[in-house]
């Protein structure tokens, strides 16, 4: 199969605007310290509470759903597994951020 020019220049330009968004992300990056020690640190230790609180969540949910079954009850637990887990990681974010 001979790739076309409108998938080549889709891909080229789809590069292009990846590789803009990343140089600026870095510049940016850069000017505000993200890639210091204290930010890897703070970071690092969120998510290490974040994943330890989602695992103990999913433990529960897997308990719930052995006792409970069904296929909407499967899509809830994944859900909100997620959602705690995004809520866990911006939360152990904050109190690292603060210790320090």
């Amino acid at each position: 199969m001979i790739p076309s020019i409108e998938s080549l220049a889709g891909f080229i330009t789809g590069a292009g605007v990846v590789l803009l968004i990343a140089f600026l992300y870095f510049k940016k990056g850069k000017k505000e310290r993200r890639f210091d020690e204290r930010y890897q640190e703070v970071h690092e230790k969120a998510r290490t509470v974040s994943w330890s609180i989602t695992l103990i969540t999913l433990m529960l949910m897997w308990v719930g759903a052995l006792i409970f079954e069904g296929p909407k009850l499967a899509y809830l637990l994944l859900s909100s597994a997620y959602g705690v887990m995004l809520i866990s990681y911006g939360v152990g974010a904050m109190i690292y951020n603060k210790r320090i």
